[in-house]
């Protein structure tokens, strides 16, 4: 073995030492440079300002002049590459040219551009699926997020991205309204070829393409995890040449754009809520920060030789939330790698990326509710207290706790890291056909550290000194795909690209925690958690477990026909099988049919001079979802106290739960009909698509009898679900001259969801119960919307203030008149509707000479929100909770407790300025042997929300089966508003 390893270790330092010399070869310039000169214009003779004038496979370039003129150093067998937004880029020969005149034509990059397709790429002209495509570069820098969901957000249509503004905030992502019940709702995500991936790991320069899927017919070859889309990401790959550096700098802060109103201590104690402890406290502002200071630092290198290409970068990130407490340090190197061997007829492909995030997540969506409850003349700290802060007296203490006291009272360390890697051998048996195979292994690793001090008031409550978890988890995702690809031209009319292969995907996963408490020196707990005394007292807890390994094998084939690029077909078929379900319906088949027309390519559109493209598309397909816990067809055990054995209650292991060995694949079918159009010398562009997708025999859980059932539910494929809407995209060049530039984009998208069927016609699914025993505000039963409410129905008030409710028959009633209570389900109506009518985004692009700006708006129209904010915390209150002002101003009224009720329900619709982004980009032209590019910017991300929304933030989840709910204990709708100020640079030598 140590021989093997020596010789592994030697082969390795011989590929290392290679790629290093063939980086250094290629960045020797060699010859004698000459002086030329030239003027870049456009077809009307016009000056294309800033057009990028640069040396193929080297850093050395320019930009034209205000008239479109520029010189540059080169030498006679050099090929200059010439560019600008909006024109077709040209290469061109120097030969013994001195004086250049280049014109650009406009650009029909809309039809040229590369589409990454499922295992292949395809130009966007002969795509015939719904396929939105973003290249890397055209993302909003310095938005400051830790991953790209920020800078996706409102770029796709269709797509609603969920977070919030803290850096440790998980991102979740619906794709064309709600694609389950039960099994995930989720797009597949597949960075470069590997599917399983996580967005949070990609760091946004990396990024070469995204492109998002959205119907059947685009994503059905990729089978079970295609029913919610796909998103693929594709990193950068660097180019034969000259080795190039790029270095970006972004420093940031931000403020709290919008507070709670909050009623001050000196009107607390006015209406005489609670007791005077002679404080002034603001709770929401003493838990933020002023200002926090982020930065974020990536360097990456790409070049090569003919032979070998490697493209490599590092990051660095330091985020501070707004709120104390929060905050993450992110590390991560990515390496690409393309190897070229026997003239190209041999290709390998190496991708691996590391990253590691350190958090820090002391606080929580419980310190935001407290910060509301507080009495506001209580104090912070406390001299008289060891820990200095007030934590078990003036006022806090039971239940009722200092939230400040509470974060910095422990400690918490979480680790991430994920690795991902591919290897890709291709190997181009003849022109037109290829051989290629890829090992793809994905792995995330999370382990957590906490630690509460003993002057925490959990520990004084518990009597215990200190109390310290730690815990684990893993997650290994491992898979190969070999295939066949084809692509062949015959007489410059027929066109044929086919692709049949094979897929594995394995994952699994385990974890392990533990806790302790009561140690002898303070703080050192979770590094010697066997010091703890509640181990040896039998208070300590410890726990593992192990995922069921789960497995899919699939067969796949690809087939699409072009003739002349008018006519076009794809059809795409995958025979797939799954560890999850049982023998009887482990296998399935999916399959999708798509079809293409280019009216503008027949001869009657020809003479219409306006329309420079046209397309008609419609697709239909059929994809699966088994994206739901494994142990459902299998038995599998755990050990607990007690379980039933013949209806006696005895210790020992028992099962998890009930399994159902029929279980079977849910099953999604999608239409899709599109259009595709470029007008006026494709300077207006954009596309429309319609959509009806049912999801049948959805995985749901019913009622089981026990016995024989150990428990009382059990999943069967028994529902139906229905999404329609529609999505429309239009972008402009709306002014192109001579310095000024201006273009824009609109993106338009509605959705509908409904439940068809639950199976039973009495089966019903309850949404999350409120807090203190108000009951369900939602409930799916066949022909549900999603996006109803289920709550009393508003009818007034009494004049004593007590609530009047419209009970099932619209008759208004007391909520509660004596011994008579209407607060009953029977009484309660669907309401509202919390999925927006209309979403909207529009972008904006300008600029002057060196001078650029962009602005991006974002709007949710015609959709309700119910606040539990409001709800909970705008009512006159008898206890000592604080209230917002509103329960003195527009509830002054009220004189009755909480009730369920449409009251809490008002308009969320919105305008956001979502992002706007001022650039300078220097003249390198002096510097153009060391500087290629130098570019600074200021970004400002949520500058400004305009709204009539009458509780804290409109933008609230609306993903899923529960949406349009303010939470008061979630982090997402309660963590604060802020401005996010990112002043950036980015150099390229």
């Amino acid at each position: 073995m140590k021989k093997l390893w020596n010789k592994m270790g030697r082969s390795l330092q011989r590929s290392f030492g290679t790629a290093v010399l063939c980086l250094v070869s290629a960045g020797v310039y060699a010859g004698n440079p000459v002086k030329i000169k030239g003027t870049v214009t456009d077809g009307k003779g016009e000056p294309i300002v800033g057009a990028t004038i640069q040396v193929s496979g080297t850093t050395i370039g320019t930009t034209a002049d205000i008239d479109g003129r520029f010189t540059l150093d080169v030498e006679d067998d050099n090929t200059l590459q010439i560019s600008s937004i909006g024109f077709q880029t040209v290469k061109m020969k120097v030969g013994r040219n001195r004086e250049l005149r280049i014109v650009l034509r406009d650009d029909a990059q809309m039809l040229n551009d590369v589409v990454v397709v499922g295992y292949g790429t395809m130009e966007k002209k002969r795509v015939t699926s719904s396929i939105t495509s973003i290249k890397g570069d055209n993302l909003t820098v310095g938005l400051g997020g830790s991953t790209i969901a920020t800078a996706l957000q409102g770029k796709v249509t269709g797509l609603t991205i969920s977070g919030s503004a803290s850096p440790n905030a998980s991102n979740g992502y619906q794709l064309r309204g709600v694609a389950s019940v039960r099994a995930g709702k989720g797009p597949l995500i597949v960075i470069d070829g590997v599917p399983g991936g996580d967005l949070r790991m990609i760091n946004q320069e990396d990024v070469e393409s995204i492109d998002v899927l959205k119907d059947a017919s685009a994503g059905a070859i990729y089978g079970t995890r295609a029913a919610a889309g796909v998103i693929l990401v594709t990193t950068k790959q660097a180019k034969e040449g000259k080795v190039k550096a790029t270095y970006t700098a972004e420093f940031s802060t931000e403020s709290v754009r919008k507070s709670l109103d909050m009623l001050s201590s000196r009107d607390y104690i006015e209406y005489g809520i609670g007791q005077d402890y002679g404080y002034d406290t603001d709770w929401y502002k003493v838990l933020t920060r002023d200002n926090p200071f982020s930065q974020r630092h990536v360097l990456s290198l790409s070049g090569g030789s003919k032979a070998l290409q490697v493209y490599t970068s590092l990051m660095y990130s330091d985020q501070k939330g707004i709120v104390i407490g929060d905050g993450r340090t992110d590390y991560s190197g990515r390496m690409n790698a393309k190897f070229k061997a026997f003239d190209g007829k041999v290709e390998v492909m190496m991708k691996a990326q590391f990253r590691q995030t350190d958090r820090d997540r002391r606080n929580g969506s419980s310190s935001f509710q407290q910060a509301l409850t507080l009495n506001p003349t209580i104090p912070v700290m406390n001299p008289t207290n060891p820990a200095k802060y007030n934590v078990n007296s003036l006022g806090v203490g039971g239940t009722s706790w200092n939230p400040v006291a509470d974060i910095e009272l422990q400690d918490f360390k979480g680790t991430d890291k994920w690795l991902q890697a591919d290897a890709t051998l291709k190997i181009n048996l003849t022109d037109a056909l290829a051989l290629q195979g890829t090992m793809g292994v994905d792995q995330r690793q999370y382990q957590r550290y906490t630690y509460l001090h003993q002057e925490h008031l959990s520990c004084i409550t518990a009597n215990r000194r200190g109390y310290a978890t730690h815990s684990f988890s893993k997650t290994d995702n491992k898979s190969f795909e070999a295939y066949l690809s084809y692509l062949r031209d015959f007489n410059n009319l027929h066109r044929m690209d086919a692709v049949a292969g094979w897929s594995f995907y394995e994952t699994n996963g385990e974890a392990f925690d533990m806790a302790n408490g009561n140690f002898t020196v303070d703080g050192i707990g979770p590094w010697d958690m066997g010091a703890g005394t509640d181990l040896s007292d039998g208070k300590a807890s410890m726990g593992s477990g192990k995922d069921p390994r789960q497995r899919l094998l699939s067969l796949f084939a690809r087939g699409s026909y072009s003739y002349n690029d008018k006519y076009m077909a794809t059809v795409s078929l995958r025979h797939e099988g799954s560890s999850k379900f049982g023998k009887n319906n482990r296998w399935g088949n999916f399959w999708s049919v798509s079809a293409g027309w280019r009216l503008s390519k027949e001869a009657f559109m020809k003479n219409l001079g306006w329309l420079n493209d046209l397309k008609l598309r419609v697709g239909y397909g059929v994809t699966g979802n088994n994206d739901f816990s494994s142990g459902n067809t299998i038995r599998t055990y755990k050990a607990n106290d007690m379980w039933p054995t013949n209806g006696i209650w005895q210790p020992g292991y028992g099962s998890t739960k009930n399994i159902n060995p029929d279980l079977k694949w849910e099953e999604k079918k999608e239409l899709d009909l599109g259009v595709d159009f470029s007008l006026f010398d494709n300077r207006l562009s954009g596309k429309f698509d319609y959509y009806v997708r049912n999801v049948d025999d959805m995985l749901f859980n019913v009622p089981a009898p026990m016995p024989p059932m150990v428990y009382d539910n059990i999943i069967k494929n028994v529902g139906t679900l229905t999404n329609k809407g529609w999505e429309f995209e239009l972008t402009g060049q709306l002014v192109r001259s001579r310095d000024f530039n201006y273009s824009s984009t609109i993106r338009l998208s509605h959705n509908t969801s409904k439940i068809k069927n639950l199976g039973d016609t009495n089966s019903y699914l309850y949404g999350d119960a409120f807090p203190n025993s108000m009951g369900y505000a939602t409930k799916i039963v066949n022909g549900s919307r999603i996006g109803e409410f289920w709550m009393f129905k508003y009818a007034g008030l009494d004049a004593d203030g007590k609530w009047l409710i419209y009970d099932k028959d619209n008759n208004v009633v007391h909520a509660k008149d004596g011994a008579t209570n209407n607060l009953v389900d029977a009484n309660k109506h669907y309401v509202g509707n919390a999925i927006p009518t209309l979403i909207a985004s529009w972008d904006h692009q300008f600029s002057y000479r060196n001078v650029d700006l962009g602005v991006s708006l974002r709007s949710w129209i015609d959709f309700d929100v119910f606040s539990q904010l409001n709800l909970y915390h705008g009512l006159k209150s008898n206890s000592e909770e604080n209230v917002m002002r509103i329960a003195y101003t527009d509830n002054k009224n009220i004189n009755d407790t909480r009730i369920l009720t449409d009251y809490f329900l008002s308009d969320g619709s919105f305008l956001k300025i979502d992002a706007v982004t001022l650039g300078y980009t220097l003249d390198t032209s002096k510097w153009q042997r060391y500087l290629s590019k130098a570019r600074f910017y200021l970004t400002v991300r949520d500058l400004a929300c305009f709204t009539k929304y009458q509780g804290y933030n409109p933008e609230v989840n609306i993903n899923g089966l529960e949406p349009g709910f303010e939470y008061i204990r979630s982090a997402y709708t309660m963590y604060p508003q802020t401005a996010h100020w990112t002043l950036g640079v980015q150099l390229t030598f």
